[in-house]
C-alpha cells in the first residue's frame, strides 16, 4: 500500500460529529486547519473566549448569529464571513428561534482534538 498523500471525500452527514460540531477536515487529514459545520440552536450562547495561537473563521450558511466582539456586538446572516485573528476575543449567540448553521474553519488543526474528538 502506498504512502503517498490522497484525497479526503466526506459526504453529506458523514463526518465526525463531535456534539454539535460535524469536523469535515480533521487533523489527522491535514494538521493545516479544521473544517466543520455547526449547528447553533436557537438561544444558545458560547461565552467569549480567546485562541492565543490560531485563526477563528465563520461563514453563516443558515440563520442569524450575533458576534460578541471588542468593538461591540455584530448581526450576521446567511452569506456573512467572520474572521477572529489569533488574541482577539470573541463569542457568540443566537439570539433567533431557529436553529443556524455555521461553517467553521480553524487553524492551524487541532480543534477537533480539543473538543474531545477520538482519532
Amino acid at each position: 500500500m502506498s504512502d503517498a498523500p490522497r484525497a479526503v471525500i466526506v459526504r453529506p452527514g458523514q463526518g465526525a460529529r463531535v456534539g454539535n460540531i460535524e469536523f469535515l477536515a480533521r487533523t489527522t487529514d491535514t494538521p493545516r486547519f479544521n473544517l466543520g459545520v455547526i449547528d447553533f440552536a436557537a438561544g444558545r450562547v458560547l461565552d467569549p473566549h480567546v485562541h492565543t495561537d490560531e485563526d477563528d473563521s465563520f461563514f453563516i450558511l443558515d440563520g442569524e448569529i450575533t458576534f460578541m466582539l471588542p468593538e461591540g456586538d455584530v448581526v450576521a446572516g446567511p452569506g456573512t464571513f467572520v474572521l477572529i485573528p489569533p488574541g482577539v476575543e470573541h463569542g457568540f449567540r443566537n439570539d433567533t428561534s431557529e436553529t443556524a448553521q455555521i461553517l467553521n474553519l480553524h487553524a492551524p488543526g487541532g480543534f477537533d482534538r480539543r473538543v474531545g474528538l477520538e482519532e
